[in-house]
């Protein structure tokens, strides 16, 4: 009878797991709870849970940071009524443009996401993935049919190059084309001139600067725009004497030989030294009374002269300096500064500074008004 009694239940418990089941399956699931489900496989609306806070601050320039944290440049929008251009501007010399995506919307809702809330740079609708290393590129964006006054939001991405090889084409194109300078001092201590760069390209600030051309005349004070170029790149026709001595130009000027002994007899190299070997390697000239240059000698400057030339096929590496030659558009004096190499290989993201996107990556956006 026991027996006969656990098997009754046995029986029963069965008949009310099978019921129990069969509820389960047939029981409509709420919209909520289907969000809940989804959400926990990890399939979610694009557009749900995903709404971008809009940002305050308004910008009509914003740097460019690649890596997140490595200042390469900057991002500007001008325009009105619906017509604007983008710019994409790389001001860090060691850096070059190789690809750009563009996003430029009026809610920024509009901005494609991914279901992680992560922008999609590849879903842009300006986007060019061919640049051949440059350092400045700008889209023309017409939202003409948008009303006056809107706010607009742009997120500006970038993949950047490292620059590292100065004779190679793409450090070349890394330069800026032109540049506006000043000479603020003529005949110091420490070079032939002190020059002042003007802002918003790789070369801005304050550098010293030698004479390579005893034929034309730059004063103290004097400004002019010069055109930029590396000293391993084609430089003008007829410009230099001797343009294929640039690559002894370059071993000189990283030896560091200014206050350092030619010879117990000759004593020390001056500057003086340094700007008329200059002269000599490659405008061909010879000095007798040379004005602004300080104390030299001439048989330290032959020294200087043959030393260089057995290093005529010197290319500066990281940790070193390169020439980089400015001539004047109004045939005043050509100059050089010195820029350090830039060191390492690298292919790196870059984002336009601004608000953050919803996902967990660093992408951000900026607001123009």
């Amino acid at each position: 009878m026991k027996k006969n009694l656990i098997n009754y239940y046995k029986l029963l418990f069965c008949f009310f797991l099978i019921l129990g089941t069969y509820s389960c399956q047939t029981e409509e699931i709420s919209e909520a709870d289907s969000s809940s489900l989804e959400a926990k496989k990890g399939k979610k609306n694009p557009k749900q849970g995903l709404t971008i806070s809009n940002c305050d601050e308004v910008y009509d320039s914003v740097n460019l940071y690649a890596g997140q944290h490595t200042l390469v440049g900057n991002v500007t929008v001008t325009g009105s009524d619906g017509n604007y251009d983008v710019t994409y501007n790389i001001t860090n010399v060691g850096y070059c443009l190789v690809e750009t995506h563009l996003s430029v919307v009026t809610n920024t809702n509009d901005f494609p996401m991914n279901n992680g809330g992560n922008p999609v740079p590849g879903q842009f609708e300006y986007s060019d993935e061919n640049h051949s290393c440059i350092s400045s590129y700008t889209y023309s964006v017409n939202l003409s049919d948008y009303q006056t006054g809107d706010d607009i939001y742009v997120a500006a991405h970038a993949v950047v190059n490292c620059v590292n090889d100065v004779t190679e084409e793409a450090f070349e194109m890394s330069l800026p084309d032109q540049v506006d300078v000043c000479v603020t001092a003529k005949g110091v201590a420490e070079s032939y001139f002190d020059i002042e760069i003007s802002g918003g390209n790789s070369l801005s600030g304050a550098h010293d600067a030698w004479c390579l051309d005893q034929d034309a005349t730059l004063n103290n004070l004097e400004c002019f725009t010069g055109d930029v170029y590396s000293s391993y790149e084609t430089l003008p026709e007829g410009k230099f004497e001797h343009p294929e001595n640039f690559g002894a130009l370059n071993w000189l000027v990283n030896q560091g030989l200014i206050g350092t002994e030619a010879s117990p007899e000759l004593g020390n190299y001056t500057f003086g030294d340094l700007q008329i070997a200059v002269w000599n390697l490659v405008d061909d000239s010879v000095c007798i009374e040379c004005a602004f240059t300080g104390p030299y000698n001439n048989d330290r400057i032959d020294m200087m002269v043959a030393m260089a030339l057995n290093h005529n096929d010197f290319v500066p590496s990281c940790g070193e300096n390169i020439v980089i030659v400015l001539v004047p558009t109004d045939n005043k004096q050509s100059i050089f500064i010195e820029m350090p190499v830039p060191c390492g290989e690298c292919s790196e993201t870059a984002w336009a500074a601004g608000c953050d996107f919803p996902g967990n990556n660093w992408s951000t956006f900026f607001k123009y008004n």
